[in-house]
């Protein structure tokens, strides 16, 4: 029997998934620019990031910026935060979310 089969039905394994990735959810966002935390965001898929177990994202509903939080191995995330913010410009706002929910700015050289 092969190792998928094994682990159940197809529709088993998606719901497997679907709960792994709830359970990678943060329960909020926070912008980078403008500080505000918002709970309405989805899920993004991201098939092929090596590394990277989940991503989510969302619009700021006060300065409508992009927000997104890469879950992952941490370089496959710095990596992906890298290249987020080269393929978006200056105006990108790199940082983590702390785990009490606050924006924490990506501070080089610290």
């Amino acid at each position: 029997m092969g190792e998928a089969k094994q682990r159940g039905s197809q529709a088993e394994r998606a719901d497997q998934a679907r709960a792994r990735l709830e359970g990678m959810r943060p329960a909020q966002l926070v912008c980078g620019a403008c500080k505000t935390a918002f709970s309405t965001f989805d899920a993004i898929d991201a098939p092929n990031l090596r590394g990277i177990d989940a991503v989510f994202g969302g619009q700021c509903p006060s300065c409508g910026n992009d927000v997104l939080v890469f879950k992952g191995e941490p370089q496959a995330v710095a990596d992906a935060m890298v290249a987020w913010e080269r393929m978006m410009g200056a105006d990108t706002k790199l940082g983590y979310q702390s785990r009490d929910g606050k924006h924490v700015p990506f501070e080089e050289g610290k």
